[in-house]
């Protein structure tokens, strides 16, 4: 499959996804509605990227995970480059990022799988710390997303993990609290 056949396939793909989204949902409910900026989303992005890199059990098999992930990186790459490809890839993670949450919560009950309840714990981290954080901060680790071997590397959001964590426990912890 050539460029232009994946791209036409992609928008025809996800935009059926998209659509079935916008019937059951408001505009409000779209993860990155409140976020200030563009940079803002590319980041929450980038911090999801890097907070699944080791999510284990079937939830790290799943297609939709890896179908995410693999847009993520895409756009990461798009957005380092500055390739004509950015608007489109990056809403593609969005259509996919949205749709998440209730992927998980058709195929996972989250009070018995805990590999699934950490993966929607990570979504709600990585978009609301990203949309939420600091000005200052969000441009540092954005202007640390660079290419190592060829490879996207996040190297300053790596080493932010131990504390993504903490609040990624605390979160799986309030929605138990919740069950």
């Amino acid at each position: 499959m050539n460029k232009e056949e994946r791209n036409t396939f992609r928008k025809e793909m996800l935009g059926k996804l998209e659509e079935q989204w916008a019937k059951n949902n408001r505009p409000e409910d779209d993860l990155f509605y409140y976020h200030p900026s563009e940079d803002k989303i590319v980041l929450s992005h980038a911090l999801f990227w890097v907070m699944t890199q080791n999510i284990k059990g079937k939830v790290g098999k799943e297609k939709y995970l890896l179908l995410l992930r693999q847009y993520q990186e895409e756009m990461l790459e798009a957005w380092l480059t500055e390739s004509s490809d950015f608007k489109d890839l990056l809403h593609y993670c969005n259509v996919i990022y949205n749709t998440l949450p209730m992927i998980l919560r058709g195929v996972y009950n989250f009070s018995i799988d805990k590999d699934a309840r950490r993966l929607g714990a990570i979504c709600v981290v990585a978009g609301g710390y990203g949309g939420d954080m600091k000005e200052e901060k969000a441009n540092e680790l954005l202007d640390d997303i660079d290419f190592y071997y060829n490879k996207v590397k996040c190297r300053k959001i790596e080493q932010m993990l131990p504390t993504l964590n903490k609040l990624v426990v605390a979160e799986q912890q309030s929605w138990m609290g919740s069950m």
